[in-house]
């Protein structure tokens, strides 16, 4: 797979480079924003629009992320075989974590 579909020899970077939000993040709790940016997979640029939530507390800060990719429909290869299949899409889940600095 991580040959013949995901090419990594060829593209060994996955990259989001967000562009704009929308939403207000709220100095502390929970905020929930649209990041809308570039999805880069197998070299190619997908533009998409991510629902992010947002937790403030204090210096720490955590998004939490659920998004749908539509691999086949960007150009990867259905993985299926035989009797294993496959969905089209698949269903990425982020937890990020960090500290804000002055």
């Amino acid at each position: 797979m991580n040959k013949d579909i995901l090419k990594v020899e060829q593209y060994a970077n996955v990259s989001f480079e967000p562009k704009t939000y929308t939403g207000a993040i709220a100095l502390s709790g929970d905020s929930n924003i649209q990041v809308t940016g570039i999805f880069t997979l197998l070299g190619t640029p997908h533009e998409i629009t991510i629902p992010i939530l947002v937790h403030l507390e204090g210096a720490t800060a955590m998004a939490k992320a659920h998004f749908i990719m539509p691999y086949v429909q960007w150009g990867v290869k259905n993985p299926s075989f035989l009797i294993w299949k496959a969905d089209d899409d698949v269903a990425i889940y982020l937890t990020l974590a960090g500290r804000l600095s002055k």
